[in-house]
């Protein structure tokens, strides 16, 4: 089934699958950021909101009235000008990708679940086992006569033997993420309306399922319809079960497997707390792995809330064309059925929003995301210290939802390199952002693609090296300094706070070691290119 599909080719209303244009034009964005920035500074501990005032889309509606109305009337502009985007041929193997890309940018915990975490099954055979769980995206083509299925992360047949049933209770281990008992059908819910907010296009294909034309081998052009199906699955697993992995074991990344290749972890079966996982850190002899135990504070707040208002306006850009006034009401009804939905609430057809309120909507969840108590980075987070081993797979979901390309980049990507004075060599060329954390007293490296700390920096390919890269959309050769600056580019754009780490941001450094104390230092990204040369 999964070679049917990669030989098929679909015409199909084009998806979001770049950032949205509109977000680009520099009315729409000072309009957007105004709104963002005053929404997040009304929601923030020391914004000044009422005490007995709940905060909800209406009431936020009451003090954003102006910046919304400002967004709209930009938009109102530009309604005169703008043409629905016509049908396009897409290759179900090219529209893979990109699906795989939307969901795991949407949401860091989309994408950690896509991943494979840890988590307790509570269900008549496991019986409360340590298992490693992972969040299933499956294509489904449904034409007439048969219907056709596909793992978006493995690109292969799914396997319905390893779903878990929706009435299962599972409780997530991974520090980072929220670890109070769960159904897995409440889990798909609201992973379900995470996709609703932060990528709106993905509703109907979804929900209702994507009108289709599909053109296979020796077949006539045929209608179809694509659906994407979310499903909780136990990972295959592999060796014995472990108190806990050593940091260079880390879980495979699904989001990064290369197609057909299973997904297996190394199940742990301890149930520590924050605590106890910091101390299983604790600094080895060779003064590598300590680090990822030690606690970490933000001290600039001005780039701690660039970071916070760059992931909230992107949430919000993803749902400007739908605040364009000739397609506002129809798609806020999807958007208020499809909510009412996935949240288990009364999702009979209410009156179709005005513009007005899909904006506070989206504001106020787009908000919501980064600052809520299962935020991105909690507002606390500029004075209270976090874990270091719960940063760096923050920062790499932030770099990787830059752009479809700089997270294929982060996989690898097949390429035959040319570096001067060497001959042609062919391997899987990736992107390395590094994470440099400094003191007085040393620095320590972390490989955000792998997350591992390294001894030294990789061996990077040279700028004037020239890459050819088989895999698409790639279709020129370029030096390695051309590719370097099309990603900057990327991060500057869609990113900015990331690129401005590349100047660096001050952080205390909490160390375990009692004698080391709290010590200030720099938090330093950088990013270069290496091959894996193949036999």
């Amino acid at each position: 089934m999964a070679s049917t599909l990669s030989n098929t080719v679909c015409r199909m209303a084009p998806l979001a699958l770049k950032h949205p244009p509109l977000a680009q034009v520099p009315a729409v964005a000072a309009a957007l950021r105004q709104l963002v920035g005053q929404s997040m500074a009304l929601r923030s501990p020391t914004g000044g909101w009422p005490a007995n005032l709940p905060q909800t889309p209406e009431n936020l509606a009451l003090y954003l009235s102006e910046e919304t109305g400002e967004l709209l009337e930009v938009l109102d502009d530009l309604g005169q000008t703008h043409t629905p985007s016509p049908s396009a041929l897409i290759p179900l193997s090219a529209l893979v990708p990109h699906l795989l890309w939307m969901l795991a940018s949407g949401s860091y915990e989309i994408m950690r679940l896509i991943e494979g975490v840890q988590a307790r099954v509570c269900s008549t055979s496991a019986q409360g086992a340590v298992q490693v769980v992972r969040l299933v995206p499956v294509l489904v083509l449904a034409l007439d006569e048969t219907t056709y299925a596909l793992d978006l992360v493995t690109q292969t047949d799914p396997e319905p033997p390893l779903y878990l049933p929706e009435t299962t209770e599972i409780r997530l281990l991974d520090n980072d993420l929220d670890s109070q008992p769960i159904l897995c059908g409440d889990l798909l819910r609201r992973m379900a309306e995470l996709v609703t907010y932060t990528q709106p296009r993905l509703t109907a294909i979804h929900s209702d399922g994507c009108p289709v034309e599909i053109l296979r081998p020796f077949q006539p052009w045929q209608p179809a319809t694509l659906h994407l199906r979310l499903h909780l699955a136990e990972m295959e697993t592999q060796g014995q079960p472990q108190p806990y992995a050593e940091a260079s074991d880390a879980v495979p990344d699904a989001l990064y497997l290369p197609p057909g290749a299973k997904q297996s972890a190394v199940v742990t079966a301890s149930d520590f707390t924050l605590d106890d996982f910091a101390n299983t850190l604790v600094e080895d002899p060779g003064g590598v792995t300590g680090v990822l135990g030690d606690w970490l504070t933000f001290t600039d707040e001005s780039w701690i809330q660039a970071f916070l208002i760059t992931c909230a306006q992107q949430v919000v850009a993803r749902h400007l064309l739908q605040m364009m006034p000739s397609q506002g009401r129809d798609i806020g009804r999807d958007i208020g059925r499809d909510i009412g939905r996935d949240t288990g609430r009364d999702s009979t057809p209410e009156p179709l929003p005005r513009r007005e309120e899909l904006c506070n909507r989206v504001t106020y969840a787009a908000t919501d995301l980064v600052q809520g108590a299962n935020g991105l980075f909690r507002h606390t987070f500029v004075h209270e210290p976090v874990l270091v081993a719960d940063v760096w797979p923050r920062l790499r979901w932030y770099l990787a939802q830059s752009s479809e390309r700089v997270m294929q980049l982060m996989g690898g990507v097949s390429a035959q390199v040319l570096a001067p004075g060497l001959s042609w060599q062919q391997g899987s060329l990736s992107l390395r952002p590094l994470m440099q954390l400094t003191t007085a007293q040393r620095s320590w490296i972390i490989d955000l693609s792998r997350g591992r700390l390294l001894p030294t920096s990789p061996q990077a390919l040279t700028p004037q090296a020239v890459v050819d890269i088989a895999d698409d959309p790639w279709a020129v050769t370029l030096t390695v300094a051309e590719l370097t600056l099309l990603i900057d580019q990327d991060l500057t754009t869609y990113t900015p706070a990331i690129a401005a780490l590349a100047q660096s941001t001050p952080i205390h450094l909490h160390r375990l070691d009692a004698e080391a104390g709290c010590q200030p230092g720099q938090l330093t990204l950088d990013w270069c290119f290496t091959l894996q040369t193949t036999l």
